[in-house]
């Protein structure tokens, strides 16, 4: 996100509205509103929290944007189906701000953002959208999208196994997934060639399925 500097009265002007419009669709019972609303306000956040005046103030608007963003993670990442593409958005938009934050702990959570939108490209979601008005609109949305997820999973994956070398530490963890993950991807090459998109889809599926074992085996031992 770009960085964006204003006044605290021109802050305000942005904020209060949409907070606003927040309350009304959370007293009224929309979720899938209030949740819209939560998402404009963390990517809102995200612009602004490097350009405050003070550390104080640049933590407090980095920990609003992480608020807003987990209310709206929550819902979309249970939402009916066909909010798919709107939730790997979410999920890339909130790793981007993790990784914005240095360390390997925040890298380690952008990942696994990427990871949470393994789901949408399972065969059932698949499957779900066959049976919808358009679905060649929404199978380009999704191919588009899972090329982004795997080029940000290999970035993050890069950068955590240079920590982790950098640190001198027994562990190896970090290489153990990215070799997974290269592994993984040289398995379902021959799917990619695939005339059918649906066949391309299921290869993005299994790449980020076998990553998030990976993952789940390395930080469970």
């Amino acid at each position: 996100a770009q960085a964006l500097r204003l006044s605290p009265g021109q802050e305000r002007g942005i904020v209060e509205p949409m907070e606003q419009a927040l309350h009304i669709y959370q007293d009224s019972g929309n979720e899938h509103q209030a949740a819209a609303a939560n998402y404009q306000l963390a990517l809102f956040y995200s612009k602004v929290w490097t350009c405050q005046r003070d550390e104080m103030k640049t933590r407090e608007k980095l920990s609003a944007a992480f608020a807003n963003y987990a209310a709206a993670h929550s819902y979309f990442g249970r939402a009916p189906s066909g909010n798919e593409s709107t939730f790997v958005i979410l999920c890339l938009d909130l790793s981007n701000l993790y990784a914005a934050v240095s360390g390997e702990e925040f890298l380690s959570k952008a990942l696994s953002r990427c990871l949470d939108t393994t789901d949408c490209f399972s065969k059932a979601s698949v499957e779900a959208a066959r049976g919808r008005k358009d679905p060649n609109e929404w199978f380009v949305k999704m191919e588009t999208l899972a090329s982004s997820v795997e080029e940000r999973i290999f970035k993050l994956l890069v950068s955590l196994v240079k920590l982790e070398k950098e640190s001198n530490a027994d562990s190896t963890q970090y290489k153990d997934i990215y070799r997974t993950a290269l592994t993984s991807k040289m398995t379902v090459q021959k799917q990619r060639k695939s005339e059918d998109v649906t066949s391309r889809l299921a290869a993005s599926y299994e790449l980020l399925a076998s990553v998030t074992t990976a993952c789940t085996k390395c930080f469970e031992s």
